[in-house]
């Protein structure tokens, strides 16, 4: 098959908060400079986008990734493909084709996505993106929701704005294990220390100002009491959760996403993972420096 000129790259809006749909291209190919432009404008302006029926392999899903940055290696050990580690596992089915037992810590790590977050919120420099390949759906559960927090922090009450200008919040891997039902380190995770980011961040590339949420992650408001942190931490949450932020995506076979972690939440509704396989493989896309305070 030919691949495709630019002028056969489409770009269709998919939601109105969030997320476009990208036709007229193969990711198992290099891409054009004039494809990788248009996919990177795109990507600044609709923070997600979908690119259906791309039954890509790993090394591929790789290649892709790096046209738009460095990659990074996730902290779970247990999640690393044994052949590709760039990509992170996130699937109830190991390697050998199992499904993860209920009783072990891979199984209940997994269950954490189930939580909102951003990923690699944790690190001293966040991830600028991430880029997840269907490779196994179940159509029970296990839809991804994407959330705008662009537009989340533009809806916020003046007051709102006025009360967390300046703030930073704590973001912890530690943090994140303490949500899996007892996950301990003990050499399964790369040592990662508390880091503290604005709760109020400016995108590097547009300057657009958003909420920098990550709920599985954050444990501290800066300045405040724990108590008095998850107050605050809760309310700006569940502001941003609200439907009109919020593209609920229905997974397909071969469904390849990227989005932006500079100005997104994200969390993975449940399924019953002790029995339906979801095989999802992930490269993320390492940040390139500190986060700006808006």
């Amino acid at each position: 098959m030919p691949r495709p000129s630019p002028s056969e790259l489409r770009i269709l809006r998919r939601h109105k908060a969030i997320g476009a749909e990208v036709r007229g291209i193969d990711l198992g190919r290099p891409l054009s400079a004039a494809d990788r432009a248009a996919i990177a404008q795109a990507w600044c302006e609709h923070l997600l986008l979908i690119f259906p029926d791309q039954p890509i392999s790993d090394a591929q899903q790789v290649a892709f990734a790096r046209q738009f940055g460095q990659l990074e290696i996730h902290p779970s050990k247990a999640h690393r493909s044994s052949r590709h580690p760039e990509i992170y596992r996130v699937a109830n089915v190991d390697e050998a084709g199992s499904i993860l037992p209920p009783s072990g810590e891979a199984w209940r790590y997994l269950n954490i996505t189930w939580l909102w977050h951003s990923d690699s919120s944790f690190r001293d420099v966040p991830s600028n993106g991430s880029i997840l390949h269907g490779i196994e759906i179940t159509d029970e559960g296990g839809e991804t929701l994407f959330c705008n927090l662009q537009a989340a922090y533009d809806a916020l009450p003046e007051a709102t704005k006025r009360r967390i200008a300046g703030a930073r919040a704590r973001h912890s891997h530690d943090t994140v294990l303490s949500r899996g039902q007892a996950l301990e380190h003990s050499g399964k995770y790369d040592e990662l220390k508390p880091v503290w980011h604005p709760l109020v961040r400016r995108h590097p590339v547009t300057g657009r100002a958003s909420l920098f949420l990550s709920p599985h992650s954050t444990d501290l408001v800066e300045g405040l009491s724990a108590e008095a942190s998850r107050v605050l931490l809760d309310e700006l949450n569940a502001f941003a959760a609200q439907d009109r932020f919020v593209y609920p995506h229905k997974w397909t076979k071969d469904d390849v996403i990227m989005w932006d972690n500079r100005a997104t939440m994200h969390m993975v509704t449940p399924y019953d993972n002790a029995r339906l396989r979801r095989i999802m493989h992930r490269t993320t896309l390492r940040g390139d420096g500190p986060v700006l305070a808006a």
